[in-house]
């Protein structure tokens, strides 16, 4: 494996800087721009447009959400959709949205791209398709619940010999706990017009508190499970390094 040049090592520090940039920028537009009333009022109207209209704004969500689950690094929307649309409607977005964008690059990987996925993650590969033969759909569902990042686990899925509707149902049903508890947080969040009227005192909410830790939580608890327990059928060894990031050539 070749050493990270001085400009790999130097990209994500820039780009934190140029986030951070942004985010600092923007939240001076905000604050010289926009008042919190006006923000208010916003968070009312939103809210009242989506009592009326419920079936038009569930299909206008789910069309958002979709889109951005193509996107990396937009996590944190469940807690947006549970805020805006109540715990079942966020759930049923959440979920076949997620599933929908993991099949899209599955598909994609499997049928247009599978030759570079070979060349790129060739060693992940063959880590994957070892697990898949021992232990089957058990190993996906591990790598969901534990939030291997899905901008590996989809593509190397779609080039390995793992089946279409496995991956499928592996990704609905392993994603579903964090999906419930990023949901639980959004519902359990105060609307603008609460913060606004009791300050950050209306955030402190055991309930809330405690599905924050559990977000963070659980997939450290199921990596701390494989690695201490094992999957069926694998040694301790390949357990150590079965939710390492891939070497990227």
């Amino acid at each position: 494996m070749s050493r990270p040049s001085s400009t790999q090592r130097l990209r994500k520090p820039i780009i934190f800087v140029l986030a951070v940039s942004v985010l600092v920028l923007l939240a001076w537009f905000v604050k010289q721009n926009v008042s919190l009333d006006e923000i208010v009022i916003q968070e009312g109207q939103i809210r009242e447009i989506i009592a009326q209209n419920p079936w038009s704004s569930f299909l206008s969500g789910f069309a958002v959400y979709l889109l951005l689950a193509f996107v990396p690094g937009t996590g944190g929307k469940a807690v947006v959709w549970g805020w805006l649309f109540g715990f079942w409607p966020a759930l049923i977005t959440v979920s076949i949205g997620l599933a929908i964008a993991a099949m899209a690059i599955f598909l994609l990987s499997r049928y247009l791209f599978q030759a570079a996925i070979e060349r790129r993650y060739g060693g992940f590969l063959v880590l994957m398709n070892r697990h898949l033969e021992k232990e089957g759909a058990f190993y996906l569902l591990t790598l969901r619940m534990a939030h291997a990042p899905f901008s590996i686990v989809n593509p190397v899925s779609g080039a390995s010999r793992v089946r279409a509707w496995t991956f499928f149902w592996t990704t609905v049903v392993g994603l579903m706990p964090a999906n419930i508890i990023w949901i639980y947080v959004g519902i359990r969040l105060p609307s603008l017009q609460e913060l606004a009227a009791t300050g950050p005192e209306s955030l402190i909410d055991l309930p809330l508190i405690l599905a924050l830790i559990g977000c963070g939580v659980l997939p450290l608890l199921v990596r701390w499970l494989i690695r201490h327990f094992g999957l069926p059928g694998t040694t301790t060894d390949s357990n150590e390094i079965i939710f390492q990031k891939p070497e990227q050539e």
